[in-house]
């Protein structure tokens, strides 16, 4: 079976796009602040991966508060499992 050219060309578009923007997730930089830190005055905050991200956000490790995106425990520990929360 023999595809025409102008579906080899949008396949080969779709293909070179998705790696885009894979490459550009993985690149993607957070910042995600400590929920502690605003009552002393200081905005104390972590860089995160948009990978991190999504995965913390699954769990509901970082919520958003205005512009801000605030995390939800204590990222000074070591990284572990954290409970699903359904």
């Amino acid at each position: 079976m023999k595809f025409p050219n102008y579906q080899k060309l949008l396949a080969i578009t779709i293909l070179i796009i998705s790696f885009i923007l894979f490459l550009m997730g993985n690149v993607r930089i957070h910042k995600v602040y400590d929920t502690g830190t605003a009552e002393y005055g200081i905005l104390a905050f972590h860089r995160i991966s948009e990978r991190q991200l999504v995965i913390d956000s699954t769990f509901s490790g970082v919520l958003r508060k205005g512009e801000k995106l605030v995390s939800t425990y204590d990222r000074s520990q070591p990284v572990g499992k954290r409970p699903c929360p359904t």
